[in-house]
């Protein structure tokens, strides 16, 4: 077996070590209580059903706004309104969390106020996709609806829904499914009454350690959105690629709607933190707590950045390959609960190895999101030239080295540097972890569920900061590390 085979197995081990640790401590001596297995399950459904559901409106409403910005000269205008969509699922939960907690009092804890905070986090997702989509699929079609003179609502009962139904459907499957393995936000809002399976998982562990039960609650979690991931992979729809003038969808109404919601978190932010400015007192006690956490958030947030950089690096180094692209292509990421209950206990969780053991399971948890961000169509764009470099003799070595790093290397650090945002606003993976507070994440969590939300928006201006540190740095060493390969 060569080099890049045992790589690519190594891989494919370290991606599937919870589901393979999951069937290693699969012995369970008594079945958790059937009431309350329904009622978790229930409750994960419910949330992420309507999530799915309200996200998919709104962006769909959003994303007719987008179509109004489609002319070439527009187009710097539909960027910045597709960072606005963008933003917050590139910023970590806690903000969204934050602004809304502060600006909606009082807040409906349990299934609406998770439904409230995911829609929140994916509508611009689904507003972006959703006008790619459109522009690609229906070009045409609307162009001639126009000229007949069909009405806007016409087209779209009769025309646009029909025919892209089942991108609506893969669409609302894909949302559904990633906040069915949500935690981070029912964790902070679900309340008694919103517990889902995966914040069950967390409380039989934490709270009474029922390893048992938390063993077949994540078999059966996982089981279900592996089933879900299996169908919402299977269907693609006919894809025209062709964009077109469509003025009977355009809705300058979306482009309020999506300036509204962003005022809405954005002035919740600014709110709490102003606020909070006249509490910097308080603070004083916890200098030397802060600064520890903040080097913290640092060392997280560098070691994620770099463990995704070489990730990436090594699936680009291993491609080509049928299996190993199939693979990657059809992996799903496991959710979080299983992914920190398979590395709490391979070893002690005291000391130095939460610092080992979070970034691993963040980089487990971000690596195939990153991978579906672009990486692939990266390396599918440079097929030609490895397969002319084969064919003239070279070896796998010299074209990763001369080919594929050097134009790959930016593309990995600018990656790199988004999941090591993600890790320095991370607080979910580094509660199960870590029995204390590593970092600026973790206090601005334990300020949070004091209720404490003004001190806890200006504490969480650090994470901005280690964020944007860590970020520097891994965009910066990758630019680096490009030129001195090639020199």
């Amino acid at each position: 077996m060569n080099l890049r085979n045992i790589l690519r197995l190594s891989l494919v081990l370290f991606l599937l070590f919870p589901f393979l640790f999951l069937l290693t401590q699969f012995r369970i001596s008594t079945l958790p209580e059937g009431a309350e297995l329904l009622w978790a399950f229930k409750n994960s459904f419910t949330q992420a059903f309507f999530s799915a559901l309200c996200s998919l409106l709104v962006g769909f409403w959003v994303a007719l706004g987008l179509l109004a910005l489609n002319e070439r000269t527009q187009r710097p205008g539909r960027f910045v309104l597709e960072i606005l969509c963008l933003l917050p699922n590139f910023l970590p939960p806690i903000f969204i969390l934050l602004s809304t907690l502060n600006l909606i009092e009082p807040f409906p804890m349990g299934i609406s106020g998770i439904v409230i905070v995911h829609t929140l986090m994916n509508f611009g997702l689904v507003a972006v996709l959703l006008a790619g989509i459109i522009e690609n699929k229906l070009g045409g079609v609307a162009e001639l609806a126009y000229v007949e003179g069909v009405s806007r609502w016409q087209f779209v009962w009769r025309g646009l829904v029909p025919m892209l139904k089942k991108d609506f459907w893969l669409l609302g499957l894909f949302i559904f499914i990633v906040c069915f393995g949500s935690f981070s936000v029912p964790l902070i809002v679900g309340g008694g009454k919103g517990t889902t399976v995966e914040v069950l998982i967390y409380e039989k562990i934490r709270l009474s350690s029922d390893w048992g039960h938390a063993v077949l609650l994540a078999f059966l979690q996982s089981t279900f959105i592996f089933a879900l991931s299996f169908v919402a992979s299977r269907g693609k729809g006919v894809n025209n690629t062709r964009i077109a003038n469509l003025s009977l969808l355009k809705s300058f109404s979306g482009i309020v709607v999506l300036l509204g919601v962003s005022a809405f978190y954005l002035l919740g932010y600014v709110q709490g933190f102003v606020s909070g400015l006249s509490m910097l007192s308080t603070f004083y006690d916890l200098q030397s707590a802060i600064l520890w956490n903040f080097l913290g958030s640092l060392v997280l947030g560098l070691s994620v950045g770099v463990l995704c950089y070489l990730g990436l690096m090594l699936i680009a180094f291993c491609w080509p390959k049928a299996w190993f692209e199939k693979f990657l292509n059809g992996y799903v990421a496991p959710s979080t609960s299983l992914a920190c209950f398979s590395l709490l206990i391979v070893s002690p969780n005291e000391g130095f190895y939460p610092f080992v053991k979070i970034p691993i399971a963040l980089t487990l948890l971000s690596l195939n999101s990153l991978f579906r961000m672009g990486w692939d169509g990266e390396l599918q764009a440079l097929q030609s030239q490895v397969t002319v470099a084969y064919a003239m003799g070279a070896s796998p070595q010299q074209i990763f080295k001369e080919v594929l790093f050097p134009q790959l290397s930016d593309r990995a650090g600018l990656l790199a540097g988004i999941a090591a945002i993600w890790a320095s606003g991370d607080f979910a993976v580094s509660r199960i972890l870590a029995h204390r507070d590593l970092s600026i994440a973790m206090m601005t969590e334990t300020l949070m569920s004091g209720y404490r939300l003004n001190q806890a928006i200006v504490l969480s201006s650090l994470i901005i900061l280690s964020g944007i540190v860590c970020f520097v740095i891994c965009v910066g060493g990758s630019r680096v590390l490009r030129r001195k390969f090639a020199s």
